[in-house]
């Protein structure tokens, strides 16, 4: 019963776990059970969620882009939240606004900024029980942006407490916009990316940074942030995503090449051999676009068995309607067998956009327990009739999807659609990045949609 808890929010779905329970004993195939966790209703409730995490006492953590009581910028919009959703049985989960930022201590919590918006980075939690995370403006500097930390209450039911790590500079010559959220790192160190880094020779393209922030040894001290590298030609350009660890080196992707107009690329950062050198790195793949790859990488990258890589590009791939060119992708990225050999990329699967496919991948993918791939799109699937959402040649609000590995080496990837988003009668639309909880239970936002048109969380029994 408790694989299906999650389902136990309203009298409408008791239906469905009950319809559930008796395929399961009766030996039908099961479909996949949905259910929206909670609608945002905008105001001081925020609005258009990012990504979700799980807490140790089984709640759910994540921010709003926006929402909140606090007003920020000349537009006067809501400067963001964190919330916490509780769940209870046989009733709505609760929600629970943690902190509301202010601008001053952050504002615009990170949303994916490709394409038109969308659900974007998820917080992390530390050793000591604190929430981190980046904000896209706000902070002391010239609404740069900053790095959070959220520390829990010293007695249950007690206040949290927002402190700004740092905050980014901004402005013409500065590191900027941390879109991707952070890295914990083993010494506890927070590693991330600025999709901006205005360099102030003339002509010089906008490339973006990767950087390492440590704390002080000092209780309550300042941290300090220090740039790894500035993206460049070697890279690739302007990161929406953050970085992974594996091996000891950082991985990360690129929204653009190197003259801003590319495809973007996967990259590798390796610390260097004398503490205080410069680290080192490369693209393990330049990514060349439709029909044959994808273009645009948005999201972050996954590590499967081996060391392989798994991600997304928004567009891209062999799918023919959609205007940017190509539906996007979701490609493997497979190590060398010697070292300094060559990575391998492999398309494993092209979106269409027709006949209830999706289009647009905005977030990354999460790996199941026998080897399935699951992720969104944000637009496309097979609820087009009267949309409400279109982008670049498709229509439908996004899709959430399977892919299994194919039996044979070299075989093709099959894909299941295994939920359309609507954006109607309370569904939410442009979902985001999946978590999925020990049971195998997937869970996610929409950016819009819902009761209010705010954003969902939601959850899906594959």
């Amino acid at each position: 019963m408790d694989k299906l808890r999650f389902v136990l929010f309203t009298s409408k779905t008791l239906v469905l776990v009950a319809l559930a329970l008796f395929m399961a004993c009766s030996g039908a195939a099961q479909s996949p059970i949905f259910a929206t966790v909670y609608s945002f209703q905008g105001g001081s409730d925020g609005a258009s969620p990012n990504g979700v995490i799980f807490g140790e006492n089984g709640s759910l953590y994540g921010t709003t882009y926006t929402g909140g009581p606090n007003t920020c910028g000349d537009g006067g919009y809501l400067c963001g939240t964190v919330f916490e959703l509780t769940p209870a049985k046989g009733t709505a989960w609760t929600k629970t606004v943690l902190f509301s930022f202010n601008g001053v201590d952050g504002a615009l919590p990170s949303e994916n900024y490709a394409g038109s918006g969308g659900p974007g980075s998820k917080l992390v939690f530390g050793s000591n029980g604190a929430l981190y995370g980046t904000t896209e403006g706000g902070g002391s500097g010239n609404n740069g942006g900053t790095d959070f930390e959220l520390a829990p209450p010293a007695t249950p039911g007690g206040v949290w407490t927002e402190s700004v790590l740092y905050s980014f500079p901004g402005g013409i010559d500065a590191p900027h916009m941390p879109f991707g959220g952070v890295l914990m790192g083993p010494s506890g160190a927070l590693y991330g990316t600025t999709f901006s880094n205005h360099y102030p020779q003339g002509g010089v393209a906008d490339g973006g940074t990767v950087y390492e922030l440590t704390a002080s040894p000092s209780p309550g001290g300042s941290w300090t942030e220090k740039t790894l590298v500035s993206l460049s030609s070697a890279f690739g350009m302007n990161p929406l995503a953050g970085v992974i660890a594996m091996g000891g080196s950082l991985y990360g992707t690129t929204y653009f090449s190197a003259d801003g107009s590319g495809c973007g690329s996967a990259y590798e950062l390796s610390p260097p051999a004398i503490a205080g050198d410069a680290w080192t790195g490369t693209a393990v793949w330049n990514f060349v676009g439709p029909p044959s790859d994808g273009c645009g990488s948005a999201a972050p990258l996954t590590v499967g068995p081996g060391g392989v890589l798994y991600g997304t590009t928004y567009y891209g791939g062999s799918g023919a309607v959609c205007y940017l060119g190509g539906c996007g992708t979701v490609f493997q990225l497979t190590p060398p067998t010697t070292k300094g050999g060559a990575w391998a990329e492999t398309v494993i699967y092209s979106f269409t956009g027709v006949n209830g496919d999706g289009a647009y991948p905005g977030a990354g993918v999460i790996l199941g327990k026998n080897g399935e791939i699951y992720g969104t799109t944000q637009y496309g699937g097979s609820a087009t009739s009267g949309s409400p959402c279109s982008f670049f040649g498709t229509t439908g609000c996004g899709t959430m999807f399977a892919l299994t590995p194919p039996e044979t080496l070299g075989g093709a990837w099959a894909e299941t659609i295994l939920y359309s988003f609507t954006g109607e009668n309370g569904v939410g639309s442009i979902p985001g990045p999946l978590t999925m909880n020990q049971d195998g239970v997937l869970f996610g936002p929409t950016w819009t949609g819902g009761t209010a048109g705010k954003g969902t969380i939601f959850a899906l029994e594959p």
